[in-house]
């Protein structure tokens, strides 16, 4: 983990109880309960994330409220990130956990209801490289081989990165991935590969290896395909963005602004600056404290942050793109995918 300067001087205030916040914000938490959503089922890595935070802001925010883990999935984290957005609680104790497709949902489609820009960013608990895996039973080995033979792939809903990187493959690589949607989180994803009614799909690697990291280790599965920042114990495996040149590389790039926000925090616009500040200093104090490090790295979830400043200065460079260059990506994204039978 990368550990700068600034970041970790707070944390260090912080855990020593130094005042870095009002007395007044600082006792509002007292007696609380904070929220922390998870825009998916809690039984995959997400939920395993929120868990470690949840017991991480007990202990960091001032007033140690009460913090529960809630999920909200659908629509592949929209639903959760929309009411978070709208609905939720703007006082400071609701905390949403962004499903890292959703950061590229404005650019992609009308009618979305929330701004991440305007978003108040705690930080990321991980920066997540992705990867694409198949089910070791599948009928290809590597990238190129799916050029020639298709690939079905399970996804929780459109505007997951389940569904918009296999499609982003496919326009960019010439892949021939078919994806199915509708189902409710990444575990039931997993379990339609295991069980043979899907062939494979996208996850972070965290989420792979906090998750079903026997899989990897026993070759049930194969890493295809890797996005954002490389992967040091996936060196053979190609980055998208290496096999990709000219104009596209472009959006390549901006789709991977998903994998460098990661497991985003945030909290409604509406904030208070100085609860805020609070949350923040938790999450950086959390982030870097020894023994939630450690106990995340037993549990292969890995705590890999940046700062909330951080966030948004990433979320304000990415969205530049062209009107041009969004139909193009809007094309990508909207080329329509098969429905899970519903049983």
């Amino acid at each position: 983990m990368i550990l700068r300067p600034f970041a970790v001087a707070l944390a260090a205030a912080v855990t020593l109880g130094l005042a870095v916040t009002p007395a007044v914000a600082e006792d509002f938490y007292k007696g609380k309960t904070v929220t922390l959503m998870v825009p998916s089922s809690l039984g995959a890595s997400m939920g395993l994330y929120g868990r470690i935070m949840s017991a991480a802001f007990e202990k960091y925010i001032p007033g140690h409220p009460n913090v529960i883990v809630q999920s909200r999935p659908g629509a592949g984290g929209l639903a959760g990130t929309t009411y978070a957005y709208n609905v939720a609680p703007a006082d400071g104790t609701y905390i949403a956990m962004v499903s890292s497709g959703n950061v590229l949902m404005p650019m992609l489609r009308d009618g979305v209801k929330y701004d991440v820009t305007k978003m108040q960013w705690l930080g990321t608990i991980a920066v997540r490289p992705s990867v694409l895996w198949i089910w070791h039973t599948a009928p290809v080995k590597t990238i190129a081989d799916v050029k020639t033979k298709p690939i079905i792939l399970g996804s929780n809903g459109s505007g997951s990165a389940m569904s918009i990187w296999p499609k982003m493959a496919n326009a960019v690589l010439g892949t021939r991935f078919q994806v199915i949607e509708g189902y409710k989180g990444g575990s039931e994803v997993n379990l339609a590969a295991e069980q043979g009614e899907t062939q494979g799909r996208w996850t972070s690697y965290s989420g792979l290896t906090a998750a079903k990291n026997q899989w990897l280790q026993k070759g049930m599965v194969r890493v295809l395909l890797q996005f954002g920042p490389k992967i040091a114990d996936q060196k053979n495996v190609p980055s998208i963005h290496d096999l990709v040149k000219g104009e596209d590389l472009k959006l390549v790039r901006f789709m991977e602004l998903s994998e460098h926000v990661g497991l985003g925090l945030w909290v409604r616009p509406e904030v208070p600056k100085d609860r805020l500040e609070i949350l923040r200093n938790a999450m950086v104090a959390a982030t870097h404290d020894p023994a939630i490090v450690a106990d995340a790295k037993a549990k292969r979830a890995p705590l890999e942050p940046l700062t909330g400043d951080e966030i948004h200065k990433l979320i304000l460079a990415a969205y530049t793109l062209t009107p041009a260059e969004q139909k193009r990506l809007r094309d990508i994204v909207s080329t329509a995918a098969k429905k899970k039978n519903k049983s």
